[in-house]
C-alpha cells in the first residue's frame, strides 16, 4: 500500500493542526538537511509555529546562510528593490554598525603594537555601554536579516 494523496485546506482541529505542523516542519527540516548534505548547498529556513515562536535551520549555521546571503545581495539594486520602509531601516542599522565599529576601532588601535584589544582603559559602565550597543546591534541584524529574508520571499 502506499500513501494517500491528502488535500491541501486548513485543519480546523486545534490539536490536529499542531501535531501536522509539527509532523511536517521535521519532514521539511529533513529534506533541507538532505539537500545541503547531498548537494554542498547552504540553506537556510526560517518560520514560525502557530503559537507564534520563530524556528531556524541551517547548514552549516543559519547565521553563516545569513551572512552569505547579505553579502550577496549588499549590491545596490537589491536596495533599490526594497520598500521605502526597509531602506530607512537598512541605513538606520548601516549607521549603527559604522558607529560601533568606529568606538572598536578606536580601542583597537589604544593597544596596536600588542596585538591585543585594550578593554581595560574603559570603566565599567563604558564596557557596559559597549556591550549593551553590541548586544543591539546584534538584535538589530538579526531582525533585519529576517526581514530581508522574508521580502525576497517569492510570493
Amino acid at each position: 500500500m502506499g500513501r494517500k494523496k491528502i488535500a491541501i485546506e486548513f485543519v480546523e482541529n486545534r490539536d490536529a493542526r499542531y501535531v501536522t505542523f509539527s509532523k511536517r516542519k521535521n519532514g521539511l527540516l529533513k529534506k533541507a538537511d538532505e539537500l545541503s548534505i547531498l548537494c554542498n548547498a547552504r540553506v537556510g529556513i526560517v518560520g514560525f509555529t502557530p503559537a507564534g515562536n520563530p524556528f531556524s535551520f541551517g547548514s552549516p549555521s543559519f547565521q553563516v546562510v545569513v551572512d552569505e546571503y547579505l553579502r550577496e545581495t549588499q549590491g545596490e539594486s537589491s536596495r533599490q528593490n526594497a520598500e521605502p520602509s526597509e531602506n530607512g531601516n537598512i541605513n538606520v542599522l548601516d549607521k549603527e554598525l559604522m558607529g560601533v565599529t568606529k568606538e572598536l576601532k578606536k580601542v583597537e588601535t589604544i593597544d596596536k603594537g600588542k596585538g591585543l584589544i585594550a578593554y581595560d582603559d574603559l570603566d565599567l559602565d563604558g564596557l557596559k555601554k559597549v556591550k549593551a550597543s553590541l548586544e543591539e546591534l546584534h538584535a538589530d541584524i538579526d531582525a533585519a536579516s529576517a526581514l530581508l529574508l522574508l521580502a525576497k520571499k517569492p510570493m
